[in-house]
């Protein structure tokens, strides 16, 4: 059977909504369950006409990888993570502009997108507790692992005083998160500042000095992923 008419029968089966969040999959049906389909349009938020900028981060299509369960499912099929809706897209084909067919948002559904872990998790925004959406793994270790959460938020159009014209069109805003998770604690948001990344770890001086060593600029991931590894190595709980 072809790819396509695969996530065609999928969706016979499978009718849901975009936005529905604790569906929990059978453990003894295949990893067939691991996509939805919306037929309720009506449920799904528009895109505005004209707006600036899109809700991706990275329009393509990608040719993906999915560990579901613990299973590894390799060249699964195309996907990309839309940043505003916080859904994984998956299409039969790389070329399409928009698919109707969603990744089952579940921890133990893991999506592989051009060599991105994508990761449903459960954590604690500012003034929001107990939120669930997706977020990058960067990093994983015994003790820590860090997350990236990349967000696309809309914004209205601007109006000049007179209100006649438009200064600013509607648009989708770009906004990335830090996210570490202790053992098996909900990740915590991080400012992205040499103090922030000290104050987080009880190694506090061996962290400031692994900073000053290596002259790293902690506003850069290469240089919070290394801080990470180091605290994470040097940590016994």
């Amino acid at each position: 059977m072809s790819f396509k008419k695969f996530l065609f029968t999928l969706s016979i089966l499978y009718v849901n909504t975009l936005y529905q969040q604790d569906i929990a999959p059978r453990l003894d049906l295949s990893a067939q369950q691991a996509w939805e389909y919306f037929d309720n349009r009506s449920t799904v938020k528009p895109q505005i006409v004209k707006v600036q900028g899109t809700q991706y981060y990275e329009d393509e299509f990608k040719l993906s990888d999915l560990r579901y369960f613990g299973n590894i499912k390799e060249s699964i099929g195309y996907m990309r993570y839309d940043a505003y809706n916080d859904v994984i897209e998956i299409a039969s084909t790389p070329d399409v502009e928009r698919s109707e067919n969603i990744l089952l948002k579940n921890s133990d559904i893991i999506a592989t997108i051009n060599k991105k872990e994508y990761v449903f998790l459960e954590y604690d925004e500012e003034n929001i507790k107990n939120k669930k959406g997706y977020m990058i793994r960067l990093y994983s270790g015994n003790n820590y692992s860090l997350y990236q959460k990349k967000i696309k938020i809309f914004k209205e159009a601007k109006k000049t005083k007179a209100g006649i014209t438009e200064s600013q069109p509607p648009r989708y805003a770009s906004k990335t998160d830090f996210y570490i998770q202790t053992t098996d604690q909900k990740p915590q948001l991080i400012k992205i500042s040499k103090k922030s990344l000290m104050n987080f770890f009880e190694t506090k001086s061996e962290v400031k000095n692994f900073i000053k060593k290596n002259k790293l600029k902690v506003g850069k991931i290469e240089s919070i992923i290394s801080v990470i590894e180091f605290a994470d190595k040097s940590t016994n709980f």
